[in-house]
């Protein structure tokens, strides 16, 4: 019981008392009853606005090229920006572009070399950032092949990956060395180019340094290699992530929060190789874990290298493999390397 009340009762009950033992008291003037006060509104949380669904199309299987991704999907990045992000893994490797350029996923990963081709057929997709600062991949064969220069690749067998970049890339080395491109042969791989190597039903494929390459060094396979970086190609952006034009016309808050998120990610991966080699792993438990950790370790320093930030790209980068694949003529018309990439969606730094 509450002690106001204690004490109005006891008062109550000494007015009685009183009452029975004194005169009658006088009538009392009736007094306003105390005004009524307005209960205290209690705040009403404000309902979290819903999250915005949105879709990467990756170009290959899961590998450490994407860790950053699923670094920012582990560490809630994109969750603090609003986002679900679903990631798909493709059919194929052309299937991301393609998917991008028709607006049924807003986000894929691509290359230099493939956005290039598309903007000369006028395909509407944009880079918004270099994924890695400068080439890393290579064309590679069995050490005991003989295989050393482009112009060895006559009278070859190379396993494609069905990639639109694949022949004119592989011409313009063949001519720089003096080759004759159209004395090689195109047998389509998918994503089993490694093992049709290994296996010897081709003769040379186009892999990635930083996980085929360490793949044949933990296996013990002998490769000869010709890096694509310092060769008579310029160097490019590979792989990049990519957009539509008209998602990034119309969804620029989308996109700006999706670069945020995603380049948190990759700054993560390169400042913690060891625990986003973890990540991956638990995002992609089917690869090769000592495949994952060294990869991971000899690419972490690589995806920002010498650039200002993470994803930033220079336009003499693409304005020089633009002009070398015209001079070639690789393209069917030149283009506009200021409207294939932008830098504008980077978190400002």
């Amino acid at each position: 019981m509450s002690r106001r009340l204690v004490l109005l009762l006891c008062a109550g009950w000494m007015a009685a008392l009183l009452a029975a033992c004194g005169p009658t008291p006088e009538p009392r003037t009736p007094t306003a009853p105390p005004p009524t006060v307005p209960p205290t509104p209690v705040p009403t949380a404000t309902p979290m606005p819903t999250p915005t669904h949105v879709t990467l199309s990756l170009d290959w299987v899961p590998n450490t090229n994407h860790s950053g991704f699923y670094v920012a999907l582990d560490k809630g990045y994109y969750a603090e920006e609003g986002l679900v992000v679903d990631i798909q893994i493709p059919a194929d490797p052309a299937a991301a572009l393609r998917q991008v350029a028709t607006g049924h996923t807003e986000f894929g990963v691509s290359f230099q070399e493939e956005v290039t081709v598309a903007r000369a057929n006028d395909i509407p997709v944009v880079s918004l950032a270099a994924i890695i600062q400068h080439n890393t991949s290579a064309f590679a064969a069995l050490k005991e092949s003989g295989i050393t220069r482009p112009k060895d690749f006559e009278g070859k067998k190379y396993g494609s990956y069905g990639l639109p970049l694949e022949p004119p890339v592989i011409e313009g080395l063949m001519r720089c060395d003096g080759g004759d491109f159209s004395r090689t042969e195109f047998v389509d791989v998918g994503f089993d180019a490694f093992p049709a190597l290994v296996n010897k039903q081709v003769d040379y494929i186009w892999i990635f340094l930083a996980w085929d390459g360490i793949q044949a060094q933990i296996k013990g396979i002998e490769l000869n290699t010709i890096p694509l970086y310092g060769s008579c190609i310029p160097d490019y952006y590979t792989p990049v992530i990519i957009a539509g034009e008209t998602t990034i016309a119309e969804r620029p808050d989308i996109v700006r929060r999706f670069m945020a998120a995603t380049a948190r990610g990759y700054e993560y991966a390169i400042a913690h190789p060891d625990e986003t080699a973890e990540i991956l792993l638990r995002y992609a438990p089917e690869n090769d874990p000592e495949l994952v950790r060294r990869s991971q370790a000899w690419l972490s320093p690589r995806y920002q290298a010498d650039a200002p930030q993470w994803g930033w790209q220079k336009p003499e980068v693409w304005q020089a493999f633009a002009d070398w694949l015209y001079s070639n003529g690789l393209l069917p018309k030149a283009i506009d390397p200021q409207k294939a990439f932008t830098n504008a969606f980077l978190p400002a730094r």
